[in-house]
């Protein structure tokens, strides 16, 4: 199974979750979360990873437009948005972007964005806010790839793995302080993601 650690702040996190095993690492670009990085900073830190690192661009851009210019900027290699509609979401996919969608974990967002993007991320709630819900509910079979974010941690995550999606994401469940990932947090909920 794969693991996205999102919600990346600094270059040393991103080092450590690198080589512990990240298959992806998430980075906020949304004005008044905690998280947020500004582009620049985002591209700083893509430039010390390694080529086998998939970087993706967490944000929720108003046009299709400002979608791809973040991404330009980004130095990342995915762009998951949390916004736009399934035309755009199908536009910047045709454009040679690589996509996730954000949608909540029900079948009729699921079936209006399953076509649109090359993974869907299903997440409860606010997005980013760590709330965990009822994983079983989450219509991994609605698309080719699924993604189950949404307060996932070392304590829980079997519950996540029991719905046998493609990916988990984990952001705040591999955190001791806001903001600063636990190298202990992230080699345990990896390894028992890839048991």
């Amino acid at each position: 199974m794969k693991v996205k650690v999102c919600g990346i702040t600094s270059a040393e996190d991103a080092a450590v979750c690198e080589d512990l095993g990240a298959d992806a690492l998430g980075f906020v670009h949304v004005s008044g979360r905690f998280r947020n990085v500004p582009l620049d900073r985002i591209a700083d830190i893509c430039s010390t990873l390694g080529p086998m690192t998939t970087k993706v661009l967490v944000c929720n851009p108003q046009s299709r437009e400002e979608a791809a210019d973040m991404f330009l900027k980004s130095g990342t290699d995915v762009l998951q948005i949390h916004s736009l509609g399934p035309k755009d979401t199908l536009s910047l996919r045709d454009e040679g972007i690589c996509l996730i969608r954000a949608v909540k974990p029900t079948q009729t967002e699921a079936s209006m964005y399953a076509e649109c993007a090359d993974a869907l991320l299903f997440e409860a709630g606010v997005p980013g806010t760590g709330s965990a819900y009822d994983y079983s509910r989450v219509p991994v079979n609605a698309c080719r790839r699924s993604i189950i974010a949404g307060g996932l941690t070392i304590d829980n995550i079997h519950k996540a793995i029991a719905v046998k999606p493609y990916a988990l994401d984990v952001s705040s469940g591999v955190e001791r302080l806001p903001g600063k990932k636990d190298p202990g947090l992230v080699a345990a909920f990896i390894e028992r993601c890839r048991r």
